[in-house]
């Protein structure tokens, strides 16, 4: 009989600990749905305040950016390299491959009566990505020290349309590029909201090297090393757009409206590159 009443106590009390224990795990379960709720809110209406803000931005108080040519968005290659883009060397061979034209630059030699190019230029992995996506949501500018008829080469096949790029500055309208560096009041008077990206740090003396941000050099060499099927060469090239974009992001929806402060430690301090 003991023995019984025993039994029937264990397991009333099994019952009792199993109903505790699913109120427990009831609460618990109310709760983590509570704060993730909490968290979900938080999230939409950070991420909404986020967008509205920048939208805000766009429409009243945009970014202007200016973007340099050559081993910045591009590599030209003169003369032509006897490289063929086109000839896989091998079946199984699986590299990446940059989009290229040939043009014919007239700083070097060329033969006007036979107007054979004699410069193969490289677009950057990612660079026409990063400028299309900043359009929406700020105004692009060229600023090149090249001259005007390479310029023109250049955005024939970058935007042929002439959608792109509000304002385009060359060394043929404004010669003291080459000596001075790039003086940003050319194309607005809003230095808080001017960014400048250029390989050549000493382009950014006229503005005291507030608004610049250096840019890793796209040089022949990097060129080279993604044609032969160095992808990490090809991924580094692209990293480093997506890190302008963020900047140009970054310095769009600032909190002071001065992208020059997001901007400020791009350079790590250095300002004397040439």
């Amino acid at each position: 009989m003991k023995a019984l009443d025993r039994i029937t106590s264990d397991r009333h009390n099994s019952t009792r600990s199993k109903i505790s224990l699913s109120s427990g795990n009831q609460r618990v379960i109310k709760m983590t749905t509570q704060i993730r709720g909490f968290f979900r809110r938080t999230m939409i209406g950070g991420t909404t305040g986020i967008a509205g803000y920048s939208a805000y931005r766009v429409n009243t108080d945009p970014l202007h950016l200016f973007w340099d040519l050559d081993h910045t968005i591009l590599c030209s290659v003169s003369p032509l390299p006897k490289r063929d883009e086109n000839r896989d060397e091998s079946p199984f061979r699986f590299a990446p491959s940059l989009r290229y034209f040939d043009q014919i630059d007239d700083d070097f030699p060329f033969n006007p009566q036979i107007p054979t190019p004699n410069t193969r230029t490289y677009f950057r992995p990612g660079a026409q990505l990063t400028i299309w996506l900043c359009s929406f949501f700020a105004t692009n500018h060229v600023y090149t020290a090249a001259q005007r008829t390479y310029t023109d080469n250049i955005l024939h096949q970058l935007d042929p349309d002439r959608k792109l790029f509000k304002i385009v500055i060359h060394r043929d309208d404004y010669p003291q590029i080459v000596k001075q560096g790039k003086d940003l009041t050319i194309g607005t008077s809003r230095m808080e909201r001017a960014i400048l990206f250029d390989d050549r740090t000493s382009n950014f003396k006229p503005q005291n090297y507030q608004n610049g941000v250096g840019v890793l050099p796209f040089t022949p060499n990097r060129v080279e090393e993604c044609l032969s099927g160095n992808w990490r060469a090809y991924f580094e090239e692209l990293g480093e757009m997506s890190r302008l974009l963020s900047i140009a992001v970054l310095g769009l929806v600032h909190w002071s409206g001065d992208a020059r402060k997001a901007v400020m430690n791009a350079n790590n301090g250095y300002h004397s590159g040439e």
